[in-house]
């Protein structure tokens, strides 16, 4: 799992050189970004293997899984989408063609709106609420110190790699992966609708991934 490191630095990275969005343009879906390996010929794999946990990415140094039925829903989209695909899952991960592995992420942001906070793409920041809000048919108003609107929002991540296993010479201790998908989005205090959100998500990483099909 070492090998998620520089993935997620990459991203940490990416994400700190920007500024705090506005919640009022992040989509009630996941965003899903997915790449792969061009050189790969995908219709040459014939078996794959999936765990039955997916990797929960902490500050903690030990590792810890999710293996919950939350999870299996998850895993399970994930297989159906491979079986339509062409693959077949076997629980024979040493003479699998392809290995699949799923990690997860979850943040959360906290902001405060101030008098003389910045303008985002021509609207409010944080934009959570506007100050004439609070005063109709009057424009003009603002926040003014020592008022504010403090609030805070969760984000999760699912990132889903896959490996390639086949014809692989282990003996160099790299595993390329030949395929991943990140998917990010807001979640809500509703468990059902956060899986719903995930699968959906993985769903959209395979019919945006044409070349996976057999």
């Amino acid at each position: 799992m070492k090998k998620l490191t520089p993935l997620l630095f990459i991203l940490l990275a990416s994400v700190s050189c920007q500024k705090d969005p506005d919640t009022s343009e992040l989509s009630a879906n996941f965003l899903v970004l997915t790449d792969y390996d061009t050189s790969e010929n995908f219709s040459s794999f014939s078996t794959y293997y999936l765990p039955d946990s997916i990797l929960t990415i902490t500050g903690e140094k030990k590792q810890s899984f999710m293996n919950d039925a939350q999870a299996s829903e998850i895993l399970n989209t994930v297989a159906d989408n491979m079986n339509k695909c062409g693959y077949t899952r076997t629980t024979d991960k040493d003479n699998a063609d392809m290995g699949l592995q799923l990690s997860y992420i979850e943040s959360t942001y906290f902001l405060t709106a101030y008098s003389g906070s910045p303008y985002w793409g021509g609207w409010y920041y944080p934009g959570y609420w506007y100050p004439y809000y609070w005063t109709p048919g009057y424009w003009g108003y603002d926040w003014y110190y020592p008022y504010a609107i403090s609030y805070n929002y969760t984000t999760g991540s699912l990132m889903m790699e896959m490996i390639k296993l086949k014809g692989n010479d282990i003996s160099t201790k790299k595993i390329p992966v030949i395929w991943d998908a990140y998917m990010s989005g807001l979640l809500y205090s509703s468990t059902t609708v956060n899986v719903n959100l995930a699968c959906d998500a993985v769903d959209q990483a395979f019919e945006q991934s044409p070349y996976l099909k057999k």
